[in-house]
Parts: C-alpha cells; sequence; structure tokens
C-alpha cells in the first residue's frame, strides 16, 4: 500500500524532480526535461574536461615518436634502415594488446579514479626514461612498456562514459575526449618546432620527452582529486542528486556498475557477432590510424620538406581530426540509426585520399597532400567504433570484454599500419597506400553487413516482446539476457 501511494505521489510530482520509493526499497528519481538538462551541464563539466586533457597526453605521449623521428630520433638510435622504425612505432601495440585486458579488468575490481592515476604517473616514467635509452633494443623496450601501462586508459575511459551518459550521449562525448588527439597534434608540432631549435648537450627529441613526461606526471598526481569516479561514490552531487544520476542511465537498459566478474559474460561477449564484426572495422579504420600519426613528417619529408615544414605539415593533420571526430560524434547523436552508416561512409574519402597519393605523380606534391589529409577521415569511423564498444552492449563484464576487444583491434590495426611502411618502398611508399586502401574497402561492406544483422535482430525483438521499458534497466542483466535492450545501428 506505501508503496503504491509513493508511486502515485511520484507521477503526481512528474512536473518536478522528486524521489520515490518503488518495489524492493530501491529509489527512483522522477526527472524533468529542465532538471535532466542541469544534471547534464554538471556531468559534462565533472567528466569531460579530465578525461580530454588526459587523453591529450596520452596521445602526445605517444605519438611524439612521429615528431621525434625527423629532430636525429631515428640516427642517434640505428632505425633508418627496413621495418626498423615500423616497429619502434608497432611494439608499442603489441604492449598495449598484452596490457589491455588486465588493466581494463583492474578498472572493474577498483576504483577508476585510482587505477587512472595510478597509470598516469607510470607512464609519465617511461616518458622521462626514454631520453636514457643508447641503442635501438633499449628503445623497443622503452616503447613496449609504454604501450603496456596506457593501455588501460580508452577501455576505462569508454566505461567511465557508459556509467554517466546515456546511450544517446555516449557517441558524442566519447567524441570529446577522442577529438583530443586531434587536438594535441594542433598544439605538439608547434612545441616541437621550438625544441627542435635548442642547441644544447643532448639531442632535441631527448628534450622534447623530458617535457611531455614532465608536464604528465604533473597531471597524474592532479588526477588523484580530479578525477570522476562513478555517479555512485562522486564528490560533489547530494544523495538526491545521485539518484537522479542513476536515473538518467537507467533507460540504457545496460545494468549499473558492479564490482563482481561474471564469466559467462566473458563467455557470451566471445560468441557475438556483433563484437567481431567491431572488431573488423576498428581493425581496418585503425591502419589508417597508423599511417598517419606515425609516418606523416616522414612522408612529407619525402615529398621534399625540410623537417620543420614536414613537422608543421602535421598542424592541419591535427585539425582535421578534431572536426571530423566532433562532426562524427555530432552525427551519430543527432541523426537516428546513423552510426554503422558513418563507419561505411568514412571509408570513401579514404579510399579517394590512398588512391591520390598512390596514383599522382611526384610532381604533383599538392594533390598528394590533400590525398594524404582526406586518410584522417579514419577518425570519423573509429569513434563510433569506440561508442558503439559501450552503447551497443549490456552487462557490467560483457561491457568490459567489449571495450578490451575493441582496443586489441585497435593495436592490431596499428600494427598492420606501420608494417605496409618499409623503408624499401620509401620516399612514395606506393605498395604503402594500396595496402591501407584494400583496408579501407573491407571496412565498408563489413559496417553495412553488421548494420543489416542488428537491424534484424531488433526487429524480432520487437516482434516476440514488443515494446521495450526500463524494468531491468539497472540491473546487471546482459543485452541477450534483457529482451528490452535495442541494438543502436
Amino acid at each position: 500500500m506505501a508503496a503504491d501511494a509513493e508511486k502515485a505521489q511520484a507521477a503526481a510530482l512528474s512536473d518536478k524532480a522528486s524521489l520515490a520509493e518503488v518495489e524492493d526499497g530501491v529509489a527512483h528519481a522522477v526527472l524533468d526535461a529542465e532538471t535532466n538538462k542541469k544534471l547534464l551541464r554538471r556531468i559534462d563539466w565533472r567528466v569531460m574536461p579530465v578525461l580530454c586533457f588526459t587523453y591529450a597526453l596520452q596521445f602526445y605521449d605517444k605519438a611524439l615518436l612521429s615528431q621525434a623521428a625527423i629532430f636525429g630520433l631515428r640516427e642517434d638510435l640505428g632505425m633508418q634502415d627496413g621495418l626498423k622504425y615500423s616497429w619502434a612505432s608497432l611494439i608499442f601495440y603489441f604492449g598495449y594488446i598484452a596490457g589491455t585486458y588486465p588493466v581494463s579488468l583492474l578498472g572493474q575490481k577498483f576504483s577508476t579514479r585510482i587505477v587512472i592515476t595510478v597509470i598516469t604517473l607510470l607512464w609519465s616514467v617511461v616518458v622521462l626514461s626514454t631520453p636514457a635509452c643508447r641503442n635501438y633494443g633499449d628503445f623497443l623496450a622503452n616503447r613496449f612498456l609504454l604501450g603496456l601501462i596506457e593501455a588501460g586508459v580508452s577501455p576505462i575511459f569508454m566505461l567511465v562514459v557508459g556509467f554517466w551518459y546515456t546511450h544517446e550521449e555516449q557517441v558524442s562525448r566519447s567524441s570529446w575526449w577522442y577529438s583530443f588527439s586531434g587536438g594535441s597534434l594542433l598544439v605538439s608540432p608547434l612545441i616541437n618546432y621550438g625544441m627542435g631549435h635548442i642547441q644544447g648537450s643532448l639531442s632535441p627529441w631527448q628534450y622534447m620527452y623530458f617535457i611531455a613526461g614532465g608536464v604528465t606526471f604533473a597531471w597524474g598526481v592532479a588526477l588523484w582529486w580530479l578525477f570522476p569516479d562513478t555517479p555512485q561514490k562522486a564528490k560533489g552531487f547530494t544523495a538526491e542528486e545521485r539518484v537522479q544520476l542513476m536515473e538518467r542511465v537507467r533507460g540504457n537498459n545496460a545494468g549499473a556498475e558492479t564490482n563482481k566478474f561474471k564469466w559467462y559474460q566473458v563467455a557470451e561477449a566471445l560468441k557475438d557477432y556483433q563484437l567481431w564484426g567491431i572488431s573488423i572495422c576498428a581493425m581496418m579504420l585503425c591502419t589508417g590510424s597508423g599511417a598517419v600519426t606515425v609516418f606523416a613528417p616522414i612522408v612529407f619529408n619525402g615529398m621534399g620538406f625540410n623537417v620543420f615544414e614536414s613537422l608543421l605539415l602535421n598542424l592541419p593533420i591535427g585539425a582535421l581530426a578534431f572536426i571530423l571526430i566532433l562532426g562524427s560524434g555530432y552525427i551519430g547523436q543527432m541523426v537516428p540509426s546513423s552510426r554503422l552508416h558513418v563507419v561505411s561512409l568514412s571509408c570513401l574519402p579514404v579510399i579517394l585520399g590512398c588512391a591520390l597519393v598512390w596514383k599522382l605523380p611526384s610532381s604533383n606534391a599538392p594533390g598528394r597532400i590533400v590525398g594524404y589529409y582526406l586518410i584522417n577521415f579514419f577518425s570519423s569511423g573509429w569513434v563510433q567504433c569506440i561508442g558503439l564498444g559501450t552503447s551497443n552492449v549490456a552487462g557490467h563484464t560483457k561491457k568490459a570484454v567489449y571495450a578490451a576487444v575493441t582496443f586489441i583491434a585497435y593495436s592490431l590495426g596499428n600494427i598492420i599500419g606501420p608494417l605496409m611502411f618499409d623503408a624499401s618502398y620509401a620516399p612514395r611508399y606506393d605498395r604503402s597506400f594500396t595496402g591501407v586502401l584494400i583496408c579501407f574497402v573491407i571496412c565498408f561492406f563489413c559496417g553495412e553487413i553488421l548494420r543489416f544483422f542488428l537491424a534484424r535482430e531488433n526487429k524480432k525483438r520487437d516482434a516476440q516482446h514488443g515494446p521495450p521499458d526500463q524494468v531491468h534497466g539497472l540491473e546487471d542483466l546482459t543485452d541477450r539476457e534483457n529482451t528490452s535492450f535495442r541494438y543502436h545501428l
């Protein structure tokens, strides 16, 4: 009787934000549009700046290799022959693969705030130690360790976005923090342009690593207080607001945070065709990342530009990445059922760009530069894969598996990409760009096929179970167990 009365009271207060007791003693909040809007604004200010700046530093430290390469690093450490430089890049992703799942598991078992703080401090130490490398073997070990430690950042960020935001908001918010990879590329060439002019006892590339590592260490210390915890634990919210935060994500039908590890959810995830479809798309898309992130200064240098011009030609890459990632997130949120179409359509400019770099004569440098810039469209599709890895699956352990496998695919793509760029193909790298083109053709068809099967599954559920409800929205059920779950297309 009391529960019925409280339900009625909650219904009567539907124009306000209030609390209501329902079955099993679980508190719910009734949120009107204005209250939800204010709460979302507070969440954005609490969560996004920290994620964005942390990711910018992570990308800066990881991608510093490509800029250091033209300031003496390859000569000092003996990386000018064959695939040595490629291996210096891709061994990072072997470390990434080794660390992705274990560190993601730590993010489930322990506070994400503590895990991210420790990760950031550890990777800053690795970056600070990079100038001490005296040969190729030292550098390979350093890069592997950096990948091993940084592996947990993106998967944990995916989990954090899943905790705080609704399905409709997740792709756009994922695009916010991921866009700071482009933001990092807007700033780092300018910093390293100045660092490259230093005349001292060390090589310019060594000063670059000291500055990057020092800034990261300072930020790692700050994260102990700044990094957002889960909605149930985050500081700065009242008890009533915490209930409202949980109510916001009830409609996701994706469950709430739990520290209990469930092996059956791991098995279920590994049997999902969706996981492997997203992974194939992610892997193919990230071959473009290997081409752009690692080899841009070297490709521009091979076109006849000097080292400083080659470095500054990276600035449009950063601007394009920033715009394309945010634009992809906006389309994914505002245009219904467009996410996998965005994945496929993002492949078309990349295919065109690879064809231009491959087929245009060396005398047509402007045309080849434009073609190289078009490869940046891979980021539009990749950010959709990040969002689908959290919003298109339910069950806390299962989401952790999706996040981990998605970033293993990301690592494999970043391994395949550099392996295509053998030094013997320089300076044009025609065979390399042909290989990247083929990868994006595969991704185009994979995205459309996956969308077809998920749309069919949604129709099947509607026919068998009717419209979705939110009864089990905060229970730790997988998308297979919760018949109200619908896949985003």
